[in-house]
């Protein structure tokens, strides 16, 4: 069974020039022995006696610097990453040089799989923090999955839970108030740290205001201002970028259709 980011057509300025990732690969131990998030990644559709052959897709992490870039949109892609520790964000730019956000990746999740039609990068990533990555060899990763059936699925599985997020992204980006979108994010947020026995409760914002701004199609000004909202009407308790939930209830009706 599967687990269950579209650009915007609103930009954002453009952003500061990023440094390019002094590469540390870790060799020792394993991820995939040390890893809590495996049951979102590749592992999962492998049979016990094939785990071993992850040390074939997966070879190495690779560990970054906060906003290190990871790769590049245009660059030819011979590998995929999964989030082994951190978080980082997928910027997408025009030749104006203009950029925006399209997608925060947290633990387990897969990063570089809209390449695999044209076999580039269709996006920047760039850690968020100081973050690791597991580094996936996509031509062994083809080949492995053509000999197991399971992990060919996962792989459609990935790929499809990707475009339905996309889906939900755009229609969050043309349809739904400010409000709304931001109520949707932290909602959002918070199911994603729970599936990971993390707390859905009080977690940090990796992001800054202007990011989540970028990525929801919204100004700082705007963020900020319905952050200090919530946090008024008790839907949130915010401490610079500590978030705590303290009424679920609340920020869910923001998204119940109402008559406006």
């Amino acid at each position: 069974m599967c687990d269950s980011s579209v650009i915007s057509l609103k930009t954002q300025p453009t952003m500061k020039a990023i440094p390019a990732a002094s590469i540390h690969r870790l060799d020792k131990p394993h991820p995939c022995d040390v890893c809590f998030q495996s049951r979102f990644c590749l592992p999962i559709a492998l049979p016990q006696d094939e785990l071993s052959r992850m040390r074939d897709i997966m070879q190495s992490t690779i560990r970054l610097g906060k906003g290190e870039r990871l790769f590049e949109a245009g660059q030819a892609m011979d590998k995929v990453f999964s989030v082994h520790a951190g978080s980082f964000k997928s910027v997408v730019g025009s030749p104006d040089g203009r950029q925006q956000i399209v997608g925060f990746h947290v633990p387990g999740e897969m990063m570089g799989l809209e390449g695999f039609s044209a076999r580039l990068y269709m996006t920047d990533v760039l850690a968020l923090e100081d973050s690791e990555a597991c580094e996936i060899d996509v031509r062994v990763l083809e080949s492995t999955a053509r000999d197991i059936p399971t992990l060919q699925h996962q792989i459609h599985c990935l790929i499809g839970n990707r475009l339905a997020r996309a889906q939900q992204d755009q229609f969050v980006l043309g349809s739904m108030q400010a409000d709304e979108r931001l109520a949707r994010f932290l909602l959002d947020l918070s199911e994603r740290y729970k599936a990971r026995g993390l707390s859905p409760d009080e977690f940090v914002l990796r992001m800054s205001r202007e990011e989540i701004g970028s990525y929801l199609g919204l100004k700082l000004e705007t963020v900020s201002r319905l952050m200090s909202r919530f946090h008024q009407a008790g839907l949130v308790h915010v401490a610079q970028r500590q978030v705590r939930i303290t009424n679920r209830d609340g920020l869910a009706e923001l998204l119940v259709p109402q008559e406006r």
